[in-house]
């Protein structure tokens, strides 16, 4: 996760680089695992990625983030 397509995979909202309709939601986007349980952390996430989802990409279904 990060704020560039030349270093991270996905957007802040969990939204491919490279493709669009994709949405990687789960611990993998962490680069590294800080804490014993990211739970909350991931869950948070998740819900982010949900809102992004319904408020902003199912009404203009295009990259939430320019690059």
């Amino acid at each position: 996760m990060g704020t560039s397509p030349k270093t991270s995979a996905v957007n802040k909202y969990l939204q491919s680089w490279d493709c669009h309709n994709l949405f990687v939601v789960g611990a993998n986007v962490f680069p590294h695992n800080s804490v014993y349980n990211p739970t909350g952390p991931v869950g948070a996430l998740a819900y982010w990625t949900a809102d992004a989802i319904k408020n902003k990409y199912m009404k203009n279904p295009a990259p939430l983030v320019s690059a």
